[in-house]
């Protein structure tokens, strides 16, 4: 399991260093626009998920709160969700430097708390990038 856990946190290493260290290189850019992490990532996260449903399948057809508390609890459980969470918060992040790169920015804090604690430096991503384009700016948009 450490050695999956290891591997799944180097494989996404190379965005994140690039996103806060390169932002304006053209191979980060190349990096940040490819979909290829995340059809691999995508790849291993189901190789997880049917691995792990296999070897222990849930002891009940509906998936509540208990059944699943007992799946993550396994270490191909905690493995499985972990590459879930990695997926995502990459997502989140390429999502963050794609659009602030559209408006001339360069989001580093809020890139390092997306890395770290995904949804919150999403959520402080969004409300800064609210303040940046006023509050009449989405709407402006809309009417367009």
């Amino acid at each position: 399991m450490e050695t999956g856990f290891a591997l799944l946190n180097l494989a996404t290493l190379p965005w994140w260093v690039s996103m806060l260290l390169f932002p304006r290189s053209r191979a980060t850019v190349r990096l940040v626009m490819s979909p290829w992490p995340f059809i691999a990532l995508a790849g291993v996260y189901a190789l997880l998920l049917v691995s792990g449903l296999v070897t222990s399948p849930p002891s009940s057809a509906s998936l509540d709160a208990s059944t699943l508390a007992s799946l993550l609890s396994s270490p191909l459980g905690f493995l499985t969700a972990w590459a879930h969470m990695l997926t995502l918060d990459l997502f989140a992040g390429c999502w963050v430097f794609r659009d602030a790169r559209y408006y001339g920015r360069v989001p580093r804090v809020e890139l390092l708390l997306t890395w770290w604690a995904g949804p919150a430096g999403l959520g402080l991503y969004l409300w800064r990038r609210r303040a940046w384009l006023g509050p009449d700016a989405a709407r402006a948009r809309s009417v367009n």
